[in-house]
Parts: structure tokens; C-alpha cells; sequence
């Protein structure tokens, strides 16, 4: 074979690769033998590749740890390198998105020095291994052939989760705000202007922050199917540990986290503090239970268990509650059924009622990788048990449709979650790229 063979090949160019990258970098293995396949900035991904100053992490800054040995690096990078006076808060220092990204970017450049990664600009569409060789197609048709293969792709940007249907096209572009993470349509909205949020998550508070700082004066219209955003985060503390019960079901769990809550505003120290300290056990004991038991446990506590995981900052709750307090939020209950475009938007909800604004955006988060469907349509990989994702192993080797796992195929971040549970967080992703490469360079 005459065509150039990577020892590794990371497919994605966000956090998750980001992190795969450096701690490969200082394991040992050399930048040569690396191939990065992603269209953006590495380490931008969609969740740091924004403008708005407006954009905030949602964690203080001792929580995004890259490096399991030293947990406070972020905090004293930040300390040196930004200058953001509105970022502290009585919870900590909530900083901006894009100034984490800019640290990212730095910690690559550090591990590289003077050299330059190898990376190709562009999607994996197809991913398929011919005998010791994994074969990556571009969208570019391109082909890269490599050894080993990290899928590190990430949250997939958003996509309407209902039909859109649009009257006059012309205008649909700038009143369809389809993926809102990175902020470039926010400075052409009018102050006067109804906006429609699709969604009631972090990223509807990341708009209402924006739309806010900039002065907004017309109603903001939240659909969802409940009247609550996540609880501000407080400054929280891990001061007890939870004794856990042997043989749990889905039910007792349950009822065992319902129990151990106490009877606080989840806003309040002593709740989170709580609710903090049952979060470090909850990925073993989700890996022990069986496909069914998990999708059972994610009906029942998914949504729940997402409000109170994904906390705001500090500075979007102090946004929504001046919309609040001057009228400007309205809330409707109900899933969107068809979004219509013409002069204004539209929304058909699911009981045949209708919200209109002059701008909507899609807050809802609903995405799905289309290499990893892919993976599933060829048999080289296994659904997860939630069926949003592939199956992967404790030590992230991806699980094959016919029995057993890839030695030579992994993947790490968020669409670990089905298989290994809560992996959202930096941290959490960084853990994994960590002892992945401690994987990798200990064979």
C-alpha cells in the first residue's frame, strides 16, 4: 500500500477531539502519526465556537478540569488571560464560552510547539475497515486510511425537531435561527421584536442573556412542554457521601435520590450540595443496569435529571428574571407539531394552537450524527440502549452488532451517554480522552 497510513485518526474537531489530541500529544505519541478529520477551529466545537459575549459557561471556574492532576488549571489560566469583570459571581467566576475555547486552542498550540497538526477540513461520511485498516471518507472525497480510529464528533448541531414549512422562502433564512450556539444572528434582531424560543434549556437562557445585554423590548415567547428553566447554579459543596443500597432497581433509585434530596429550593446551597454528591456513583450504577432497565429509568428521570444536572449561570437567571419583572416572557406549554414562514413565524403546536413571532430560534438541542446512524446502517456498530447514539464498552471501545467490541475503534464525549451515563461535563469528556490515551499508548 503506497497511500500514507496515520497511526490514529480522531474524527470530530470540537472539545472531545481537542482533549483526545493533547493527552495523546503528552502520552508520547508524536504529532506525525495524528489526523484530525474536522470542518471547524479544534477545540471550538459548537459548544465554544461563539461571538456573543453573551455565552456563558454554566460552571465556575474550578469545575472544567482538562488535567486530572492539576483540577484548578482553567481557574488560574482564566485568572491570567481573561479580562471579563462581570464573569463573578456569589457562586464563583461564570466565564465566557468563546474565552474557554481560546484556552483550549492554547493547550493544543503548548502540546505542538512549533508543529502543526494534521488536519483535514472536512466530514466523515464513511468510516469502514478493510482488513488491519480503517478507511475514513470525506465529504470532500478525500480518503484517509489509519490503524486506529476515536470518534471524539461530540453534541451534532441542532436541527428543527418538526417539519418547517416556508411560504416565502427569501425571508426564511433570517427568521429560521436553526443552530443559535454560536451568537452571528443576534445583532439582527430589532429591539421591538417577538421572539419565538423552541426550547427551554441552557441555550433559550444563552438567547434571553444575549437578547437582554443587547436591550431588548419585545416579548419573548418560550414553547416547551413545562413552564420551568433549570435552577441558577450556588456555590455548592461535596460534603457527605451517599450510602447507596445494594440490588437497586430503576425504582429504587428513584426513590432513593427523592429521599436524599432534602427539602431546599434547588437553587440553594444544601440542595446542590446533595444533589452534587449523588452524581459521582450514578455512571457505575447506570453501566450495571440492562438496556431496558435503562431506558426505563430515562423516561422516568431523563427530563428531571437534565434540569437539575444543566444549571445556569448566575448572570442568564438575572437576565430572565428582568424579563420577568417587566412582563416580556410569556411561557407555552406544548410540543411544536409544523413551523410556517411567511411574514411572520408560526407555530402549530401539537393540541392545533398557534404562537407567532417575528423570529424563531431552535433551543431545543434535537440532533443526530449522521456518521454514527451510518455505523449502525452498515453493522459495524450497535445502538445504545436510548437508541440516540452507538453502544460503546466501560473502556469506550465501540460495540459491535455481531457480539463483542472493536479493539481498534473507540469513542469518546456525550454520545457516550446511553452506554456509560452522565458524560456531559469538560471534565467528564477530558477524564475520558485521559485514560483513552493511557489505553492507547499502554498496548
Amino acid at each position: 500500500m503506497t497511500q500514507d497510513i496515520k497511526e490514529i485518526a480522531i474524527i470530530g474537531d470540537g472539545f472531545a477531539a481537542a482533549a483526545a489530541l493533547i493527552h495523546l500529544l503528552r502520552r508520547g505519541i508524536h504529532w506525525s502519526k495524528i489526523v484530525l478529520i474536522g470542518p471547524g477551529l479544534l477545540g471550538k466545537g459548537n459548544a465554544y465556537n461563539c461571538i456573543s459575549p453573551f455565552f456563558r459557561l454554566n460552571v465556575r471556574e474550578d469545575l472544567p478540569s482538562v488535567f486530572s492532576e492539576d483540577p484548578l488549571h482553567f481557574a488560574r489560566w482564566a485568572e491570567v488571560h481573561i479580562d471579563d469583570p462581570e464573569a463573578q459571581t456569589d457562586a464563583g467566576y461564570f466565564y465566557r464560552r468563546h474565552d474557554f475555547g481560546r484556552y483550549i486552542s492554547e493547550l493544543v498550540s503548548k502540546e505542538l510547539g512549533s508543529d502543526q497538526i494534521d488536519q483535514i477540513y472536512a466530514k466523515i461520511s464513511n468510516l469502514y475497515k478493510t482488513n488491519e485498516y480503517w478507511y475514513l471518507e470525506t465529504d470532500t472525497l478525500k480518503k484517509i486510511v489509519a490503524q486506529r480510529v476515536i470518534i471524539a464528533t461530540g453534541n451534532p448541531p441542532p436541527i428543527w425537531p418538526c417539519a418547517v414549512q416556508s411560504i416565502q422562502t427569501a425571508m426564511s433564512p433570517s427568521q429560521l435561527i436553526e443552530r443559535p450556539w454560536v451568537g452571528q444572528d443576534l445583532g439582527n434582531i430589532h429591539s421591538h421584536e417577538e421572539i419565538i424560543l423552541l426550547g427551554g434549556g441552557l441555550t433559550a437562557l444563552d438567547a434571553i442573556n444575549a437578547l437582554v445585554g443587547q436591550g431588548h423590548q419585545g416579548l419573548i415567547k418560550v414553547i416547551g412542554p413545562r413552564a420551568v428553566f433549570p435552577p441558577m447554579q450556588a456555590g455548592w459543596k461535596r460534603e457527605g457521601q451517599p450510602d447507596w443500597p445494594k440490588n437497586l432497581t430503576p425504582a429504587k433509585l428513584v426513590r432513593f435520590i427523592r429521599n436524599y434530596l432534602p427539602s431546599a429550593p434547588t437553587d440553594s446551597v444544601v440542595w446542590q450540595s446533595a444533589w452534587e454528591e449523588l452524581r459521582p456513583n450514578i455512571n457505575m450504577i447506570w453501566q450495571q443496569f440492562s438496556y431496558f432497565q435503562r431506558r426505563i429509568l430515562f423516561k422516568r428521570l431523563g427530563w428531571l435529571w437534565s434540569l437539575y444536572r444543566f444549571r445556569a449561570s448566575p448572570q442568564t437567571i438575572k437576565a430572565y428574571r428582568k424579563l420577568e419583572a417587566n412582563k416580556q416572557i410569556q411561557f407555552v406549554l406544548g410540543r411544536a407539531k409544523r413551523i410556517e414562514v411567511a411574514q411572520t413565524v408560526t407555530v402549530v403546536l401539537g393540541d392545533g394552537s398557534k404562537v407567532s413571532g417575528d423570529r424563531i430560534f431552535n433551543c431545543t438541542g434535537v440532533g443526530r450524527d449522521p456518521l454514527l446512524s451510518k455505523l449502525i446502517a452498515d453493522q459495524i456498530a450497535r445502538p445504545d440502549a436510548l437508541g440516540k447514539s452507538i453502544a460503546v464498552t466501560s473502556d469506550y471501545k465501540v460495540s459491535k452488532l455481531s457480539g463483542g467490541e472493536w479493539d481498534d475503534l473507540w469513542m469518546i464525549g456525550p454520545a457516550t451517554m446511553g452506554s456509560l451515563g452522565d458524560v456531559i461535563a469538560a471534565s467528564s469528556i477530558a477524564k475520558q480522552a485521559e485514560q483513552l490515551s493511557i489505553q492507547i499508548t499502554s498496548k
